[in-house]
């Protein structure tokens, strides 16, 4: 070993009871789960897959995907644990940063199709500058003009707040950049296409090499893509996306011994193996924004198929008109001589 290299630290040692607490029977969990008559009624209806994955949470036999908004808000509050989100934020935005203030929720209005988006978290930081982190099941399509609406929202909202304190002294230097970070479980087709990157960082450039500012930028993170490609945890990065990727006993333990700091964000978690009927309530909320955006997105992916659909119709159509004017010229052709063999 070179004097320049740091030594690896060995894993610390800790088993998954020690992290998600004394494993019960699946009969004691299930009894649990149906001491609260009217959760256990909202349990009822869950896809059977959903029911098996809580029913095992609650015994200590995996652990819980918070890729769902109240989860995500329950680990991640930076309210509660600004730490968190701020380690978070400086692995991947590679500094330091530290978190100033929790800036409000707003819904964003689309016209499209008049449902309400809600921001997840949306913070400043020390610098001034505003980062939204956005929690997404299923990747939208077009994500990029999606993305572009939604920064410019907070751009002009920024804008007006500034333009409004600082009044005739007021200057476009004023404004702070604006980051907006989507974390994709199962991410759509334009991430996809690049596998194995997992991570997508937008760069704003200009073809004559001229330095200009912009206020805005996106970091898209596919979560699907990191869990079947990355296997090391050995950044600070890659452990907070093992953590958001996966409820696998084996990932969880590996991701503990690696970075025992995160023993803390299951310790919030396991607090719901303790009250399974706020798990299955806020459970049941998150299924339902889950369907209401698989719906807006299988309605947009018919549309999309139903356009393609339309236009072989369309080329064949035009192939066949095609085939019928040639067909009509040699009719006419023999037809002119014909006339001129009876002349």
């Amino acid at each position: 070993m070179s004097k320049n290299q740091i030594p690896m630290k060995k894993p610390a040692s800790c088993s998954l009871s020690e992290i998600l607490g004394p494993a019960i029977t699946r009969q004691e969990a299930e009894s649990l789960i149906q001491k609260d008559t009217e959760a256990f009624r909202i349990f009822s209806g869950f896809p059977r897959e959903n029911r098996e994955k809580l029913t095992e949470f609650i015994q200590g036999m995996r652990g819980l995907k918070i890729t769902y908004d109240s989860f995500f808000k329950h680990v991640m509050n930076p309210d509660t644990h600004p730490s968190r989100l701020e380690s978070f934020l400086s692995a991947l935005l590679e500094q330091k940063t530290i978190i100033r203030q929790v800036l409000p929720l707003e819904g964003v209005r689309m016209s499209e199709s008049g449902s309400f988006v809600i921001m997840d978290i949306a913070a400043e930081l020390s610098d001034g500058t505003i980062v939204n982190v956005e929690i997404q099941k299923i990747g939208y399509l077009f994500p990029g003009e999606r993305a572009s609406c939604y920064i410019s929202d907070f751009i002009m909202r920024q804008y007006n707040r500034v333009k409004d304190e600082r009044r005739e002294h007021f200057s476009f230097r004023d404004l702070k950049p604006v980051i907006l970070i989507v974390i994709m479980e199962n991410s759509s087709a334009p991430f996809k296409a690049v596998s194995p990157e997992y991570i997508h960082r937008e760069k704003t450039l200009f073809d004559s090499g001229a330095r200009v500012n912009s206020l805005s930028s996106v970091i898209y993170i596919s979560l699907d893509t990191f869990h079947e490609t990355v296997q090391n945890i050995d950044t600070e990065l890659k452990a907070w996306l093992t953590f958001l990727s996966t409820d696998e006993p084996a990932d969880i333990v590996r991701l503990v011994r690696a970075y025992p700091k995160f023993r803390s964000c299951y310790q919030d978690i396991v607090e719901f193996r303790k009250k399974p009927e706020e798990l299955i309530y806020m459970y049941s909320e998150a299924l339902a924004i889950l369907d209401k955006n698989t719906e807006i997105y299988m309605c947009e992916e018919l549309k999309k198929e139903n356009a393609v659909l339309l236009k072989e119709v369309e080329n064949l159509r035009a192939e066949k008109e095609a085939v019928l004017l040639q067909k009509d010229a040699e009719i006419a052709s023999l037809r002119r001589q014909l006339n001129s063999h009876l002349k």
